[in-house]
């Protein structure tokens, strides 16, 4: 599975405020922030997140 991180402060589809440097999973042209305790979710874009290693 491949993890990014957000490289600014973004608002998620579900009006969530999420930090920047904060963990995400790609799914197709969808992120989903690694967080078990709620489902956020955001569109991918190359200039707001770069890749990481885990």
């Amino acid at each position: 599975m491949e993890y990014y991180r957000n490289k600014i402060d973004v608002i998620s589809y579900e009006g969530v405020h999420v930090d920047a440097e904060s963990l995400w999973q790609k799914k197709g042209d969808l992120m989903v922030l690694a967080d078990e305790d709620q489902y956020i979710t955001f569109p991918f874009d190359e200039n707001k997140f770069y890749k990481v290693r885990i």
